[in-house]
Formats: C-alpha cells, structure tokens, sequence
C-alpha cells in the first residue's frame, strides 16, 4: 500500500509541476519544451494515477471480499499479487516515461 500512495503522489505531483511549468515557462523560463511533449507527460502522469487508483480499488474490493475459510469469495494470492505488481509497475514505467519524454525534449532558444 506505502508503493501505491507512492506512486499517487509522484505522478500527481509531476502532473501539477507540469502545469506550474506551463504557467511560468513563457515569461520566465530559459528553456523551450515543445507542447506535444508535455502532453504526452501529462497524458502518461494521468495514466499512472488512473493505473494505481485501479488497483487500491482492486484490492480495496479484494481485502472486504476475500475469506481464507472460503477460498471461492475473493481472488487468491497467485492472483491477486501480480495483479497489484503489474499495476505499480505500469504506474511507475508512466511516470519514467513521461519524466523522460519532458527532459530529452528540453531545448534552449
């Protein structure tokens, strides 16, 4: 849970960095970063909330729902983990990758 609440605040983060970004960076900044970059990042930065609000929602459903004396109500671990894995994994690459998408972009004027 601590990796999911991760993943929520550094893909909100980013994506409220970029808009401050895109509010400051036509008076201020030195640098140019194209606009089809930055909607990319914000694009990825929503997909990694959205990917890690899924699966707190999974699990949430999967905690209320799961009973160990009735193995039919719930998923099982086998399941359930790499569901959660694969998950923070999408959430995490997002974040990689739209950070990185921003930085290779930045030119100089």
């Amino acid at each position: 849970m601590f990796a999911l609440k991760t993943l929520i605040t550094l893909n909100s983060g980013a994506f409220v960095v970029l808009l401050t970004f895109i509010g400051n960076a036509a008076a201020n900044s030195a640098f140019v970063v194209p606009l089809d970059a930055l909607r990319f990042a914000m694009l990825c930065f929503l997909i990694g909330i959205a990917t890690t609000f899924v699966v707190v929602a999974i699990s949430y459903v999967n905690s209320i729902t799961f009973n160990p004396y009735d193995l039919g109500k719930g998923m099982s671990d086998k399941v359930a983990i790499p569901v959660y894995i694969i998950g923070a994994v999408i959430a995490l690459v997002a974040f990689v990758w739209g950070v990185a998408r921003v930085v290779l972009s930045v030119t100089s004027p």
